[in-house]
């Protein structure tokens, strides 16, 4: 039911060509459209009953991340159904719990801002009057999290691509400007972003939370990240199978031909593959279980893989047509690498495999 309504709304508010316009898209309607998400109660899965929440788990939360990423939303959800809520977990009261009221109640919401180290932050989700929030762990059980002013002017609507607020990499460096801006094309257009040399940071806060938080943090960030890039795909694919359904070569459907009907298919076991292993992992995080850190190791590696693979084969079914603006496949292809690009900033496809290598022998010793 979760996954039809969420289908249904966002097909209705977010169509492809709401996430064409994104970057030009004025403040007020990019905040009446949070008022509706909030309505809809996604900021609030995954924060505590006491807070005002669902108290839901990451199967639910992994269910409206990859609606979001097939309808290319062009609103930082992920990042406001994760940070604040979770942090709500340990903290009881303060700016922490009011941020996060006001985020849930469809006030406000934050963009996700990455430090980086030369102190300038990269901002996902980057708009006039929208504050940005940075989180960063200074040690065991330390975090510090940052309010950012928010943008003024342009407001950020462009930028470059990047990485989640999680990771604190960069992206590709734009244009500077004398308010410290940096501008220039992104590589995906249905989600502004922006990069600011010198951040005006309105509020910090140094929190002592348990040494557990930012493993729990982190772990639900790249799941959802990665099931926003699995809808993404997903879209693409079922774009290239039309296609190739209803394209005609030689008096007969191109999809006829094995070529391409059995790259189609080879693309939809990758991506059920990754979305089976997801809802696992996310399944191991509710229950809390021993394996879940391991579990959800395996998440990103298929994810970036599968995902990459399935959106570049969607532009090459659809030919001359893929590599036109007036095609869909490349907003697509775009939200895929930027959501790689997130990941892999976090770890790479190597690091990941000597993670699931050394965990896998930790518990073999164990036992």
């Amino acid at each position: 039911m979760l996954q039809e309504a969420a289908g249904r709304f966002l097909a209705d508010r977010h169509p492809p060509s709401v996430a064409r316009a994104a970057a030009t898209r004025p403040a007020h309607a990019r905040l009446a459209l949070w008022r509706e998400i909030a309505e809809q109660g996604w900021p609030a899965l995954l924060a505590p009953a006491g807070h005002g929440g669902l108290e839901l788990g990451m199967r639910e939360a992994w269910i409206v991340a990859e609606a979001a990423g097939r309808h290319l939303l062009s609103l930082p959800l992920v990042a406001n159904m994760v940070v604040l809520p979770t942090l709500c977990e340990s903290i009881p009261a303060g700016p922490v719990a009011q941020w996060a009221q006001a985020v849930m109640q469809g006030e406000m919401y934050f963009a996700d801002a990455a430090m980086r180290p030369d102190g300038s932050a990269f901002i996902e989700g980057a708009g006039h009057g929208v504050p940005a929030l940075a989180l960063r762990c200074l040690g065991p059980g330390r975090l510090r999290l940052e309010r950012h002013a928010p943008l003024s002017g342009a407001g950020g609507t462009a930028g470059t691509s990047g990485t989640s607020g999680m990771s604190g990499t960069s992206g590709i460096a734009g244009i500077s400007g004398t308010s410290g801006m940096s501008a220039s094309a992104g590589l995906d257009p249905t989600m502004p972003v922006a990069r600011v040399a010198r951040p005006d940071v309105h509020e910090a806060i140094e929190l002592q939370v348990d040494a557990r938080m930012w493993r729990r943090l982190k772990t639900r960030m790249t799941l959802l990240r990665s099931a926003e890039l699995l809808g993404a795909a997903s879209a693409a694919l079922d774009m290239a199978a039309a296609y190739a359904r209803e394209r005609r070569q030689f008096d007969r459907a191109i999809g006829a031909n094995q070529a391409i009907k059995h790259r189609l298919a080879d693309d939809w076991m990758a991506l059920d593959d990754a979305r089976l292993a997801g809802m696992a992992a996310a399944a191991s995080h509710d229950a809390d279980a021993p394996s879940a850190d391991r579990d959800s190791l395996y998440v990103p590696l298929l994810a970036v893989e599968g995902g990459r693979r399935a959106v570049q084969n969607a532009i090459q079914v659809h030919g001359a047509l893929g590599i036109t603006w007036e095609c869909d496949a490349h907003l697509y292809l775009k939200r895929v690498l930027r959501l790689a690009a997130s990941l892999h900033a976090d770890a790479s496809c190597t690091e990941w495999l000597e993670r699931i290598w050394e965990g896998a022998g930790a518990e073999r010793a164990a036992a």
